[in-house]
């Protein structure tokens, strides 16, 4: 069984684990063009293949998605995966943000609190994440909270953020 966290806010966006009943939803953000551009894997995916990846991380105690929520509404999407418990070490990443909810800093407050939540609730040392080198509008974002470019390759960019540089942000 998954282990639950609780809601969560930052400023202005509360994060919550997602539930099946969220799943068309993301869905249908996630198979946007101008969605799934920015996702390694960018075909479009059926919501069986959506529910098979729904019951597959329900069993995963290293994988954490959140609905991000702003005035009660359903915003947005960030996720902390592959956490090495061992080594507090973790991914982060699967933002992905509501067509309509576009443009007024959700993701960013998002990330935000996603960074909190990794260092002060799960206790991670050192969090990354990969983004396309071209996604400089996510790229800006990562920036402004903390994230440094460690390396490029194959298209891609990574970035990271260690417990030092989130106790001075």
């Amino acid at each position: 069984m998954k282990r639950f966290i609780a809601p969560f806010s930052g400023e202005i966006v509360c994060l919550r684990l997602i539930e099946e009943s969220d799943l068309e939803k993301t869905l249908s953000w996630r198979n946007r063009d101008d969605a799934r551009v920015w996702f390694k894997t960018s075909s479009r995916l059926a919501l069986e293949q959506h529910q098979a990846w729904f019951n597959h991380y329900l069993n995963k105690m290293d994988d954490f998605l959140f609905i991000v929520e702003a005035g009660g509404k359903s915003v947005g999407q960030a996720s902390v995966y592959d956490i090495q418990w061992d080594s507090g070490f973790a991914e982060v990443g699967r933002f992905l943000v509501a067509p309509e909810s576009a443009g007024k800093g959700y993701i960013d407050q998002a990330c935000a609190a996603l960074i909190q939540l990794c260092t002060v609730t799960l206790g991670l040392r050192y969090i990354f994440l990969e983004v396309i080198d071209t996604n400089h509008r996510a790229i800006r974002i990562y920036q402004k909270n903390g994230f440094v470019e460690e390396n490029r390759y194959d298209g891609l960019l990574r970035m990271s953020i260690t417990l030092e540089v989130i106790e001075n942000i």
